[in-house]
C-alpha cells in the first residue's frame, strides 16, 4: 500500500498473522490511562504538599501523558513524568522518602490500580471498524495477535468484545514474567510472534506510536502500518511513516485474491 488513507492489501497467501496494538489501534485506552496518571500524580503532589508545606499547581493531563508515552511500560512513563520537560524531579528527592527507582514503582502500581478501577467503571469500546476487520482476517485464515504496554490486555479485549477474535495477546505482565523490556525494544513483539508460531517476514503490524513502530521494525515485520486515527498529534508524530492510514474503517475482499483491508 502507498498513499495516505488508502486501502492496505494483505495477501493471506503471504501473511500468516497480523498483530495489533490493543491500546491504540483496537481500542482507545489513552483517555483512561491519562485519567489514571492524572489521579495518581494529583495524589502524589497532594502528599508532597502535606509533607513539605509547598503546593504545586494542578497537573495538565494532556501535557502529562501525550500520545507518544502511551506505548511505554508504566515505570517508563513514571520516569518520563519525573524528569524534564515535566520538571518534577524535585518531587522525588527525599521529601517522601523513597529513592527515585522505588518511587517509579510506587507510582506505576498506583496508576495500574486506578486504571483497572476506571476500566471497570467506564468500560472500553473497540474502535470503529475493528470487529469487521478482525472477522475478515480470521475468515481468510490469518491469525490475529494483540499486545498492550499495560498489564491488562485480556481485560481490555474482553470489555471491548474482542477477546473471541484475538488468538494470542501479550502485555506488561509478560515483560515482568520473562524479564523483557518494553517498546521500543522488540522483545514483547518477538514473544508474540513466537506464541503465534509466525515468522516476522510472514506478519504485519498495525500501531499508532513511534515506539511500537520502531519495535516492529527491529522485529523484522514484513509490513508495518502506522495508524493516526485522524488525530493531529499522532499525525504529527507519524508524519514520516509510510504507509500511514486513518483507521480500521472498511474492508473489501476478492475471493482467492489478496484481501484489501481498509484501514
Amino acid at each position: 500500500m502507498t498513499g495516505f488513507g488508502t486501502v492496505t492489501r494483505l495477501d493471506p497467501r503471504r501473511t500468516d498473522a497480523v498483530v495489533f496494538d490493543a491500546d491504540g489501534v483496537l481500542t482507545d485506552s489513552l483517555p483512561l490511562r491519562t485519567a489514571a496518571w492524572r489521579d495518581t500524580l494529583h495524589a502524589f503532589t497532594a502528599q508532597y504538599a502535606r509533607v513539605t508545606g509547598e503546593t504545586r499547581p494542578p497537573l495538565d493531563a494532556s501535557a502529562d501523558l501525550p500520545a507518544h508515552l502511551a506505548s511505554l511500560l508504566d515505570e517508563d512513563i513514571a520516569a518520563a513524568l519525573l524528569h524534564p520537560p515535566s520538571h518534577r524531579i524535585d518531587l522525588a528527592t527525599c521529601h517522601l522518602g523513597p529513592a527515585e527507582a522505588d518511587l517509579r514503582r510506587i507510582l506505576a502500581r498506583h496508576e495500574d490500580q486506578r486504571f483497572m478501577e476506571l476500566l471497570d467503571s467506564e468500560g472500553l469500546e473497540a474502535r470503529p471498524g475493528v470487529h469487521q476487520a478482525l472477522l475478515d482476517l480470521r475468515g481468510a485464515g490469518v491469525a490475529v495477535g494483540a499486545f498492550s504496554s499495560s498489564g491488562h490486555c485480556g481485560s481490555m479485549l474482553h470489555r471491548a468484545g474482542l477477546d473471541q477474535l484475538v488468538e494470542v495477546f501479550v502485555d506488561a505482565e509478560d515483560t515482568k514474567h520473562y524479564g523483557l523490556a518494553g517498546p521500543p525494544s522488540p522483545a514483547l513483539l518477538q514473544l508474540l510472534l513466537r506464541l503465534l508460531h509466525t515468522r516476522p517476514e510472514r506478519a504485519a503490524l498495525f500501531a499508532d506510536t513511534p515506539a511500537v513502530l520502531e519495535a516492529g521494525e527491529r522485529s523484522g515485520f514484513a509490513l508495518i502500518i502506522a495508524v493516526d486515527h485522524h488525530d493531529q498529534e499522532r499525525a504529527r508524530l507519524l508524519s514520516d511513516r509510510e504507509p500511514l492510514v486513518h483507521d480500521l474503517g472498511r474492508t473489501e475482499e476478492k475471493a482467492g485474491r489478496p484481501m484489501p483491508l481498509g484501514l
